[in-house]
């Protein structure tokens, strides 16, 4: 009987998703043995690599996982066994009260917590999550050689009885990284007496306390109608120099890794036609981000 779990794993707030990237697989010659298990599990691993299907781990498991992934992307663990029952667990260390589960490595010091627990019956088991932030994250299957309270039925053989005795261990290493590239881009789409434009920004890294900042050219009328898409603890404050016809506005907030913020501007004019905004800039304590847009015209 197979039994599948799905779980998400929460590094921080997600923001976007992405496409996989594939990875390179190794041979079964190329990994390590699993370990067994002592009373406190503080011993060296060696890390794990990516298996092809079909490849099988010292007791009878059989692990597909990817080597690395682009953030807030999905995939998936998948184990099965020949004998036993299985689990899949992840690792961490306490920092101040705090658990940590980044830049980790099949050689620290870590802690564990279950992610897939046993399961009866379950030749089969799968786990589903994603990263929020860049990093490298363990995991380890647990396989027990007894099927404990499932009546010796467990595993594809529905014995239950294993090679080993006791629980053995194989750690592996999934990299979470960014797969954008910061970037900064303006677009004008009606340089008429109604004029509308907008700024798109990609930051690579996430950015507390970003600030966009631009001017819309021979502004007339109420205030800019400015619609700002992606972000959080946005604020957009406009004003009109002393005795200047344009209009200054400002963007600033919060934006997660690989996030996209768009600005859509409309404003009115007292002409048609030219150079419809001035300068604009992405800046973060006070360094540029990314290069300016200069004034924006229609083709």
């Amino acid at each position: 009987m197979k039994t599948t779990l799905t779980r998400t794993l929460i590094a921080g707030v997600l923001t976007a998703s992405f496409v996989i990237i594939s990875c390179q697989k190794s041979k079964i010659s190329d990994l390590p043995a699993s370990k067994s298990e002592s009373t406190e599990v503080t011993e060296a691993y060696t890390p794990g690599v990516l298996l092809e299907n079909g490849s099988i781990l010292t007791g009878g498991v059989t692990l597909t996982a990817p080597q690395q992934v682009n953030i807030n992307e999905s995939f998936d663990i998948d184990a099965t066994i020949d004998c036993g029952r299985i689990s899949i667990e992840r690792g961490y260390i306490t920092v101040g009260g705090m658990k940590i589960y980044k830049d980790l490595s099949c050689s620290d010091n870590l802690e564990w917590e279950s992610i897939l627990n046993f399961e009866c019956y379950a030749a089969e088991a799968s786990w589903n999550g994603s990263f929020a932030e860049p990093g490298n994250y363990v995991f380890r299957t647990k396989h027990n050689s007894s099927d404990g309270n499932c009546d010796g039925k467990g595993g594809r053989d529905k014995t239950g009885e294993c090679d080993f005795e006791g629980n053995e261990f194989y750690c592996f290493v999934i990299q979470a990284v960014n797969s954008c590239v910061t970037s900064f881009t303006g677009e004008a789409f009606d340089c008429g007496t109604s004029r509308v434009a907008e700024y798109t920004f990609t930051s690579e890294e996430a950015i507390t306390g970003f600030k966009i900042q631009g001017g819309l050219t021979n502004f007339t009328g109420d205030d800019a109608v400015v619609t700002v898409t992606g972000g959080s603890n946005i604020t957009k404050p406009q004003w009109t120099p002393g005795g200047s016809s344009n209009r200054v506005i400002k963007v600033e907030g919060n934006i997660a890794a690989c996030e996209t913020i768009t600005i859509r501007i409309t404003w009115n004019s007292t002409n048609s036609g030219g150079i419809i905004t001035g300068s604009w800039s992405v800046k973060a304590n006070n360094t540029d981000v990314a290069p300016e847009v200069a004034g924006l015209t229609c083709d």
